[in-house]
């Protein structure tokens, strides 16, 4: 039982860790022997935490999007975050003084964004102007990051796991299936 409460705990710690920077939590996952370093789990949150030191936007919302619903919810305060950094990096590399262009429907999918209304929000709260309802236009000196980033609703990336199914029989479905240690009901 022991063993799974630290696998576990390493997991939901490596996949916080991931998106705030902490490399004292990493050094700890690191220094695990490889046994409980090979879990899936502990992969996939390691994957999460490179992706995300590394800025690769795509490989983070894909990974995110598979991740398993409880270590979704232990990263859910953190996508936000996540947003905001690539909004900043697009805003970086597509802004020109008479603006580029990207498709609204691209966003949502590269930022797993619940739909439309959230990504023209996301959008709004940081200064970049719609063309249409349909395209986000990058112009020069527009993207600004005041305050707190949005909070999304994270349906597809943490509320869909669900899939009608009770909390609980998400969470032992999820720990029948890494394996994970779990007390005997008294019979």
């Amino acid at each position: 039982m022991e063993g799974g409460l630290v696998w576990e705990r390493q997991v939901l710690l490596t996949l916080a860790s991931a998106l705030t920077g902490s490399v004292e939590a990493l050094h700890e996952v690191l220094q695990l022997p490889d046994a409980l370093r090979s879990c899936p789990a502990l992969r996939r949150a390691l994957a999460v935490d490179s992706a995300f030191r590394e800025g690769n936007t795509a490989r983070l919302f894909r990974l995110l999007r598979v991740l398993p619903y409880l270590q979704s919810c232990a990263v859910r305060c953190h996508v936000g975050r996540a947003r905001r950094g690539a909004l900043a990096r697009l805003a970086r590399a597509l802004s020109t003084p008479k603006g580029q262009t990207l498709p609204l429907g691209f966003m949502i999918h590269l930022l797993a964004l619940d739909g439309p209304e959230e990504a023209r929000d996301l959008c709004q709260a940081h200064g970049l102007p719609l063309d249409g309802q349909e395209r986000v236009v990058f112009l020069r000196g527009r993207y600004t990051e005041e305050g707190l980033p949005p909070a999304g609703t994270c349906q597809v990336l943490v509320g869909s796991k669900l899939a009608g199914r009770t909390l609980e029989e998400v969470v032992m479905a999820e720990e029948e299936e890494e394996g994970v240690d779990r007390p005997k009901s008294p019979a």
